[in-house]
């Protein structure tokens, strides 16, 4: 054959499995200790089982996923100390790229933040959920860029994808979640102020207790994860307990 049909790329494939599933642990699709099989992801994505191996290992070493004996993988369970452990880390990482995207914040980066908020505001007002996580997710992640610190995003990347799955679902289960939804809204703004105003450490304050607020809320709920149910106490024999004997 002379026509040169040219070769077709596969790590093109594999990087679309590897944002499918990226996506699906960012949005709570997948969540805590469920488990994953090559085969049948590769039939709910239509692809081969090839690139679902190759990013499911990715995502092993990104610690999203735990890889198990019998060549299943699990997203990782979420943990009461795991919990407590992530919300530290992202109070500290992420109010780093707060303060430092305070600094580089542009005229255009305030309109756009402001636009997100107000599509998070829009979302509650239409009591829709989902328009609100999406919202509130592009939000952070404009903030961050901005911050124009590749290696700190990589790392915020990574706290989420182990976070999203406990914590979407978690929002999920709230009975009335537009008041939660509210005040993330009201931190956003003093975000927005502070960058705004030029004040590094008031933004990275504000982003701070925007992830303290929500620790906060779903601390008791994360705490009865994995939590063994107590022992029944021991019944007491029934009738007089007998005297032991003197010794002879």
């Amino acid at each position: 054959m002379k026509a040169d049909l040219g070769q077709i790329d596969s790590t093109t494939i594999q990087s679309q499995v590897y944002q499918r599933l990226r996506e699906a642990l960012f949005t709570g699709d997948l969540t805590p200790g469920e488990s994953l099989t090559i085969r049948n992801l590769a039939t709910v994505l239509g692809t081969s089982p090839m690139p679902v191996r190759e990013a499911l290992q990715r995502l092993v070493a990104e610690r999203a996923l735990v890889q198990m004996p019998n060549r299943t993988f699990r997203v990782t369970p979420f943990t009461p100390d795991m919990f407590r452990e992530l919300m530290r880390v992202r109070m500290t990482v992420e109010g780093l790229a707060a303060d430092q995207a305070a600094r580089r914040m542009t005229a255009t980066g305030l309109r756009k933040l402001t636009q997100l908020n107000a599509a998070m505001i829009r979302g509650i007002e239409n009591s829709d959920p989902a328009q609100v996580m999406t919202a509130n997710r592009n939000f952070h992640f404009t903030l961050y860029e901005i911050a124009e610190m590749p290696q700190l995003l990589d790392i915020i990347n990574g706290l989420w994808l182990r976070a999203g799955p406990y914590l979407t679902n978690a929002h999920r289960k709230l009975v009335d979640p537009l008041p939660f939804f509210r005040a993330g809204t009201l931190f956003h703004e003093r975000i927005i102020t502070a960058c705004q105003s030029q004040a590094p450490k008031a933004a990275a304050t504000a982003m701070a207790c925007d992830i303290w607020h929500s620790a906060r809320r779903f601390r008791r709920d994360v705490d009865l994860i994995n939590t063994p149910e107590p022992e029944p106490a021991p019944k007491r024999p029934r009738g007089r307990p007998k005297k032991s004997e003197k010794p002879t």
